[in-house]
């Protein structure tokens, strides 16, 4: 198994922890608009970063974190105006070294490759835009060679099964 990825869940609790339990992920990754308590299960274990719906003083906005040789950046994205551009989040992306940068804050699911870097967003368990069900994500290592890493990006609607015509495989800088 690899990650899974939530964003804006907005006070979504049993849901959200149905989806945990549905994928035996190795990390769990929520990018912002948790809107709980998140010392509370399932949230207490997750690597969480601070939306603009989220008031805890001891949650970060970013996050950065190593896995399988991945440099991932974590972000929930307001704070990088992703509603208009990505291009403020890929300048950071640059300026940390992430291959792999994952937000939210738009609700709307997408994952696209731009200079080696995937910019992924898992779209919204509870007020999806851009697609008709609500959305997460599975992020899978599959390999590396010649200092590319591939990488499976396989979306998931609230119920658990694959959406359709999101994710695939994607390549990105090692």
């Amino acid at each position: 198994m690899g990650i899974l990825i939530l964003s804006d869940t907005h006070g979504l609790v049993g849901e959200v922890k149905e989806v945990v339990e549905r994928h035996k992920a190795e990390a769990v990754f929520h990018c912002g608009d948790y809107c709980v308590d998140h010392t509370r299960e399932p949230f207490s274990q997750m690597l969480l970063v601070k939306g603009n719906c989220d008031f805890s003083s001891d949650v970060p906005t970013e996050r950065q974190t190593a896995w399988k040789g991945l440099n991932i950046l974590q972000t929930h994205g307001h704070l990088y105006n992703v509603k208009n551009s990505l291009l403020r989040l890929h300048y950071r992306a640059e300026e940390t070294g992430a291959n792999v940068v994952l937000f939210g804050h738009s609700h709307m699911p997408g994952c696209a490759v731009e200079r080696d870097i995937l910019f992924l967003n898992p779209g919204s368990l509870q007020l999806p835009r851009g697609y008709d069900l609500p959305t997460y994500v599975c992020l899978e290592h599959l390999g590396e060679k010649e200092g590319k890493i591939s990488l499976q990006v396989t979306y998931y609607d609230h119920r658990g099964e694959p959406a359709p015509k999101l994710g695939g495989t994607f390549s990105v800088r090692s």
